[in-house]
């Protein structure tokens, strides 16, 4: 997340993940497979069958990795709506890559075409649905308005990262992460001038306790990985390119973002469903039943439209 800088005074407690994680078994998280991304770099990805061709690929939040989605991969491969694949991104979790960067802006778009062509090499006919929490809502609305080299044919946004100064953004994401703000400033001027030396300075830091760390997290990113992972400067630009269907969900007791924000944010330039889930936090959204009957029913109703046909 590109954050606002906030005053110390103001900053909010560190968000408190075990709170939300308390109680959720992972003990059945799949071991991640591997495939080669096309600068051969092993990427991992976790595989949650179904009898669907369809595909949920689960883009994970920034400092994480994609075991955490468990919860919701598992109930939605369950119910036997779409096979789900989470990715751990470059860099983070069990896929290699630098720790909290990436070689150039836009590696991990290409990351995400590599694996979705591998889906329709296997399964031709599968709809595919990118769904990302957070910072990897942020990621799948960049994908929407880039190259996009393999095709989606819907996204699922679970509480997204919109930009620093989108509506939905609270400061410092809440007191998630610090910002290095006159760096960024210097580095996008110098990169819109086409000089994009530096870019491989550190920029924006996660204010994850030590009590609360599982030594998997990534803490610190790069200038170049933290605008790989959001939407670009011109956000309406960005959205307007989603014409697929698009689900948005956010809790009412988001720590990061304003939930009821995001409707007026994006509607203007992207039609889709948006619901605010009540009781539920930033985290608590990824491992709520709630989300899952939302995802369930919202894949349901498409089929029943007749959706790719």
């Amino acid at each position: 997340m590109i954050a606002r800088a906030v005053d110390e005074a103001a900053r909010p407690a560190p968000y408190d993940w075990k709170r939300d994680l308390a109680g959720v078994d992972y003990a059945s998280v799949p071991a991640p497979e591997t495939f080669a991304a096309r600068d051969g770099t092993p990427l991992a990805v976790r595989r949650y069958e179904s009898p669907s061709a369809d595909v949920v690929i689960a883009l994970h939040g920034s400092s994480a990795e994609g075991s955490y989605f468990h919860p919701l991969a598992a109930a939605l491969a369950g119910r036997g709506r779409a096979r789900v694949l989470v990715p751990d991104l470059r860099g983070h979790g069990a896929s290699g890559g630098r720790r909290g960067d990436v070689d150039y802006v836009g590696q991990l778009e290409d990351d995400i075409a590599d694996l979705t062509r591998s889906v329709r090499e296997g399964s031709p006919r599968a709809r595919v649905v990118l769904l990302g929490h957070s910072s990897g809502g942020g990621l799948a609305v960049r994908y929407a308005g880039g190259r996009r080299e393999a095709q989606v044919d819907g996204f699922a946004l679970l509480a997204p990262v919109l930009g620093a100064t989108a509506p939905t953004t609270r400061p410092a994401s809440g007191g998630w992460a610090e910002a290095d703000v006159p760096r960024i400033v210097e580095l996008a001027r110098r990169a819109a001038q086409g000089d994009t030396s530096g870019q491989d300075a550190v920029v924006l830091r996660f204010n994850k306790p030590p009590a609360q760390r599982t030594g998997r997290e990534v803490l610190a990113y790069s200038y170049r990985l933290m605008v790989s992972y959001h939407p670009r400067q011109d956000l309406a630009a960005d959205l307007s390119r989603i014409r697929e269907p698009l689900l948005v969900l956010a809790g009412d007791r988001d720590e990061s973002f304003v939930p009821d924000q995001y409707e007026p944010t994006i509607s203007p330039h992207a039609r889709g469903t948006f619901k605010v889930l009540p009781g539920i936090s930033h985290l608590g959204l990824v491992v709520s039943r709630r989300t899952a009957d939302e995802v369930d029913a919202w894949l349901l109703a498409l089929d029943r439209a007749g959706w790719g046909t």
